[in-house]
């Protein structure tokens, strides 16, 4: 029986600014998946916004969820549209933004 490493404590939260680091991060999802290490999980809730100098909250869906089937962990991964930047950021297991999450000021959950 092959034994499956978790990297999910190394793994670190970004910020997608560049093509290569988002072609990077796709590439490691894809492969993880392929090997048993990931699963593709439906996405099932938004992320909301909140633009204080706007006064505006905007609401969408991260492009996909990936789920570690060693510790289950639950990744966002939500791909650039250059120039607006991409993100990978993990959840709790109910798809919340984690509270130790670099990103928890930034997304508000849509409760």
């Amino acid at each position: 029986m092959v034994s499956i490493k978790c990297e999910c404590n190394e793994r670190y939260e970004a910020k997608i600014d560049s093509f290569n680091l988002f072609q990077e991060i796709k590439s490691y999802f894809e492969e993880e998946v392929s090997r048993g290490a990931y699963e593709d999980v439906p996405v099932k809730k938004p992320l909301q916004v909140l633009d204080d100098h706007k006064n505006v909250v905007t609401q969408w869906y991260p492009t996909k969820w990936y789920k570690c089937n060693v510790c289950g962990t639950l990744w966002a991964f939500l791909h650039p549209e250059f120039p607006a930047k991409g993100s990978v950021y993990k959840l709790d297991t109910s798809g919340n933004i984690r509270p130790d999450s670099i990103f928890c000021k930034e997304f508000k959950q849509n409760i």
